[in-house]
């Protein structure tokens, strides 16, 4: 696809609620409901995006996410302006796949405004942002915030169009996620058991892939789901909770390292040891069960859509 095209492609779909410098933004929130539910709800909590950084977010945005937080401003970079400066070099020269290996700069608003919902959900509007999240009995809803920003992206990611490269060109440059493991087998599933459940079940299976769980076993995942009002995914036949299981352990996967690695910079930037392995292996639903499954079900009726 040329990148002309691709340029009115992101005018024509521009508007007063999209971001005007953020290539594809109008398109994808008219066209994706998980990216527009996930823009409303944070809009709705008192999120904005802006093109400055209020703290260091474009240098390490791991460790700026508390001030993400804190102030409810989402960064982003302008990535519409350099695209036309190179299109206005060479009118009708350039395309997409000129840019395969040196691409425009991403923006991960979907992920970051994720992280703002899950927050106010689960925390609320705290004097002190940092505070809250370094409280030990919280760290269940410090990794649940995580899983929902995750299972945000993958849900978002499935719902975009398998033949527009366009579209799929333009999401990449808005998402982490670049891969939508089990894809079909989530579509039947939701037809089986109903999005709610199957959102539910991405949520633990995110949650205890944070917690450096690589799978999770049926008494695990019933448990969780009971947690969370959703427990007669439990008392499914066999065949079809095994489908579910499947499912969610295998699109929740990531690398072992990478996790342990992300969860240690994070919490000991919160006050934890180095020693995560030993903070992390407990089961979240033991020690904050009740609490854990209200933010479940009401984190899964946000990502739910279309019924």
């Amino acid at each position: 696809m040329r990148l002309a095209e691709l340029l009115e492609l992101h005018a024509r779909h521009s508007s007063a609620s999209s971001l005007a410098e953020s290539l594809g933004d109008g398109l994808l929130l008219a066209r994706n409901p998980f990216l527009r539910r996930i823009r409303q709800e944070s809009l709705a909590r008192g999120a904005r995006f802006s093109l400055a950084d209020p703290g260091n977010y474009f240098a390490f945005p791991l460790i700026a996410l508390d001030t993400v937080l804190r102030t409810r401003t989402i960064p982003y970079r302008d990535n519409v302006a350099a695209l036309r400066e190179l299109e206005a070099g060479r009118p009708g020269f350039f395309t997409t796949a000129d840019l395969r290996k040196n691409r425009p700069m991403p923006n991960f608003v979907l992920h970051e405004s994720a992280h703002v919902v899950a927050f106010d959900v689960l925390f609320g509007r705290p004097k002190c942002v940092r505070e809250s999240l370094a409280v030990r009995e919280c760290l269940p809803q410090v990794m649940l915030c995580e899983a929902f920003a995750m299972t945000a992206e993958y849900l978002a990611l499935c719902a975009v169009s398998d033949t527009d490269r366009a579209e799929r060109w333009l999401f990449s440059l808005s998402s982490y996620r670049h891969r939508a493991q089990k894809k079909r087998a989530v579509g039947e599933l939701f037809d089986e058991l109903g999005q709610p459940s199957v959102v539910a079940a991405m949520l633990v299976g995110f949650l205890y892939q944070n917690y450096l769980v690589d799978r999770v076993d049926r008494t695990t995942l019933a448990r969780a789901l009971d947690a969370a009002g959703f427990g007669t995914i439990s008392r499914v036949r066999p065949a079809l909770e095994q489908k579910l299981r499947g499912a969610v352990n295998t699109l929740a996967q990531m690398s072992r390292d990478f996790r342990l690695d992300t969860a240690r910079l994070y919490l000991t930037t919160l006050g934890y040891p180095r020693d995560i392995q030993r903070v992390l292996a407990h089961d979240p639903f033991v020690r904050a069960g009740g609490a854990l499954g209200a933010g479940i079900a009401e984190l899964t009726r946000l990502l739910t859509v279309g019924q």
